[in-house]
């Protein structure tokens, strides 16, 4: 017998958290996640929450927990409804959960349904559809496959891919790649700089107006308030590499930047629990120099600095900071599969498409 119950105490909060144990235990390529975090996206004082609506449903199967989603109702997308924090044990319990979500979308006059997205697409998101075969890098998303059967199932269709591409670091850049790097490195008018954590605040300024100016033409962009992108700025804080977070300045002026993060999961692949403490954060502090790869979460340039070479200036100061620091591998990740201007210069690196993810859509 299958039940589905609104979450609204601590208890079941901890029973939403705690599903992905249940589902992925015999997995060896799944990444247990830190539920700190997991439990700071759930918690109704996250800045995500002033701008939203959202109803959790977790289902029982003969009185076990065996599924969870989360529907999300975002007034700055008010024609589009999103599940998001899905997982099934079968079939059944999916089909359920999703009618749950139909039916809290409808109520509110939206007929319109896509995900998964935790929260909103500026977290993870995307059901992963190719790639089966190893580990997700830090913030990105994985699940078994037969989780593809349970959405086609329920009627959902393809809304957009999103691409993962990997290059390996000690290839370097092609030549043709290296000499438009060479030759935006040698105009007096650009700069690139690290950022810098001792004026954090203000740094985050910066990359917040860059990021809303460079992205708000995407298909799926959902704007940050300032409050929201601090706040995931906060946490990003801890785990941030100085030398893999660069600006570019053009005269003087802020043209866009690059934020590269070391691949934590590897770590935290080895913290089964998902608990930092009290022995987890140990081995987030003595394995760091272990980590092997890095991913590339976000790139952006404002329009007006475009086509100007600046981006391959970015993956070259970024990626050879990345080797500086020991790293072999870099992921770059998620890109809108017909985001040509992205996808081009990425596969002229010699980069290989290694992963794709999916946004699907249903109309109600």
């Amino acid at each position: 017998m299958i039940e589905i119950r609104e979450v609204n105490n601590k208890n079941q909060i901890k029973e939403f958290i705690n599903i992905p144990w249940n589902i992925y235990k015999d997995d060896p390529n799944w990444v247990p996640p830190l539920k700190m975090s997991i439990a700071d996206q759930l918690n109704p004082t996250h800045p995500f929450y002033k701008t939203a609506k959202t109803k959790s449903f977790l289902a029982y199967e003969n009185g076990k927990p065996a599924g969870r989603i989360m529907s999300i109702i975002n007034h700055n997308s008010p024609d589009i409804g999103y599940f998001g924090f899905y997982e099934a044990i079968n079939q059944q319990v999916s089909d359920q959960l999703f009618e749950k979500v139909k039916e809290h979308l409808k109520e509110n006059g939206i007929n319109k349904m896509q995900g998964p997205v935790n929260l909103s697409t500026n977290y993870e998101c995307g059901l992963l559809v190719d790639g089966f075969n190893d580990p997700p890098q830090i913030m990105m998303t994985y699940n078994p496959k037969n989780y593809i059967n349970f959405f086609e199932h329920e009627g959902l269709t393809k809304a957009k891919d999103l691409y993962a591409w990997k290059f390996n670091l000690e290839k370097g850049l092609p030549e043709i790649i290296q000499r438009i790097a060479d030759r935006a490195s040698n105009n007096p008018r650009f700069k690139v700089r690290k950022i810098n954590k001792s004026k954090w605040n203000d740094e985050v300024k910066l990359m917040h107006q860059i990021y809303n100016e460079a992205w708000e033409d995407n298909w799926g962009f959902i704007p940050m308030t300032d409050e929201e992108f601090f706040h995931t700025a906060k946490d990003l804080k801890m785990i941030v590499e100085e030398e893999l977070v660069k600006f570019v300045e053009v005269d003087g002026e802020v043209a866009g930047f690059i934020v590269a993060l070391p691949d934590l999961n590897q770590i935290f692949k080895k913290i089964p629990s998902g608990n930092l403490f009290p022995t987890g954060i140990f081995k987030l502090l003595f394995s760091k120099k272990s980590i092997s790869r890095m991913r590339v979460i976000t790139m952006g340039l404002r329009p007006k600095f475009r086509n100007l070479g600046l981006d391959a200036l970015m993956y070259h100061e970024g990626f050879h900071s990345g080797k500086k620091l020991g790293m072999n591998e870099v992921e770059m990740s998620w890109i809108l599969a017909d985001n040509v201007k992205m996808n081009k210069p990425i596969q002229r690196l010699g980069s290989e498409l290694y992963k794709t993810y999916r946004i699907y859509h249903k109309d109600l």
